[in-house]
């Protein structure tokens, strides 16, 4: 319903000073408003003109305001009411916008940076080799031609041509004789609580072998088997003590869950939140919640909302896990899908 002023009447020189009643068949849609004599030359002494707005400058609103009806919002909120944000210690920050092109030229940079830091790691092993009493005609060509290769480095240059300088026989020589032997050493000592992502023994070495040396691949095996010695404990116990504390989550357990999950199957962390009745105690804490305190639907919508974010894809691709998540949303207002409902009937 549109409520509006009108405002021509305020200047009719032919008013008698009486005010005639509306038209009940005229309002059907609008308020008409009919002012005094005082009123109509208080706004003439104002210099006010027909089709401006109301105001010294002119600048109050012609058009009326028009009311609309607002979906899932709370049934009685004013004009202006708008959902605001909620602190919940839930919310993940997205990445800024990145162009295509620039994601693109980023990534070329930080290749170049690692073919550096290859090279340098293997002049590096190299050096030892000579020090340690290698006086080999290999490694001494080796030294020479990563050397070289090295100038190739500097000023403009294409991301790969740094390998295509090296001789292959020479290329062949430093991945058996050089890189694979220290790899096999740093491999056993590897522990993945302190380096997850193999930064320190197989991350400087990839622009040169582009892959885990097949030699290496029962060794890995065996890495695996330990990771999920030291892993799998390590998360049953965080999930265990883990407290879970609407309107805001103020343990950061959980987080430190999502970010080792990539590292397990997905049905390995399933079941150790099974085991350890996460979901009951979700469920559990949010059911306290909407009784004790009766938050807002936004609110407590945007509280299950926010636990939703913060599962890997992979998880949220279990059926079990998005059924309790699911179940926490109908929590919220099981009414919900009557006044749904109702909103697509007006």
């Amino acid at each position: 319903m549109a409520i509006s002023i009108d405002v021509s009447t305020l200047l009719d020189g032919n008013d008698s000073g009486e005010n005639k009643p509306p038209n009940p068949s005229d309002m059907s849609s609008s308020f008409v408003f009919l002012p005094s004599r005082a009123v109509k030359n208080m706004m003439r002494r104002w210099n006010y003109r027909e089709g401006s707005g109301l105001g010294a400058q002119g600048q109050g609103i012609v058009v009326p305001i028009q009311a609309a009806v607002r979906v899932r919002r709370r049934p009685k909120a004013g004009l202006g009411y708008r959902e605001k944000p909620y602190d919940n210690g839930l919310h993940v920050p997205p990445e800024p916008p990145v162009e295509e092109e620039c994601r693109e030229w980023e990534g070329i940079a930080r290749a170049m940076r690692l073919e550096t830091e290859c090279c340098e790691t293997i002049l590096a092993l190299l050096h030892d080799m000579r020090l340690q009493g290698d006086d080999s005609v290999e490694t001494t060509d080796a030294l020479k031609a990563m050397a070289e290769s090295k100038n190739g480095l500097h000023g403009k240059r294409v991301l790969g041509t740094w390998k295509a300088r090296l001789p292959s026989s020479t290329a062949r020589y430093i991945i058996e004789q050089v890189v694979t032997p220290r790899m096999a050493v740093d491999v056993r000592e590897w522990k993945s609580s302190w380096d997850p992502d193999c930064h320190d023994w197989l991350r400087p070495f990839i622009p040169l072998i582009g892959h885990l040396p097949e030699s290496l691949y029962g060794t890995r095996g065996e890495q695996d088997q330990e990771r999920k010695r030291h892993i799998l404990p390590m998360l049953t116990r965080l999930v265990r003590e883990m407290r879970i504390t609407p309107p805001k989550q103020t343990d950061p357990s959980f987080r430190t869950v999502m970010l080792w999950a990539p590292l397990l199957r997905a049905q390995d962390v399933v079941s150790i939140l099974e085991a350890e009745q996460f979901f009951d105690k979700w469920e559990g804490a949010l059911q306290h919640w909407l009784q004790a305190a009766k938050p807002s639907l936004g609110e407590a919508t945007a509280w299950c909302t926010g636990w939703k974010t913060l599962f890997t894809p992979e998880l949220l691709a279990d059926e079990s896990v998005l059924a309790h998540l699911e179940a926490g949303l109908d929590m919220v207002d099981p009414a919900m899908q009557d006044l749904d409902s109702l909103f697509s009937n007006l």
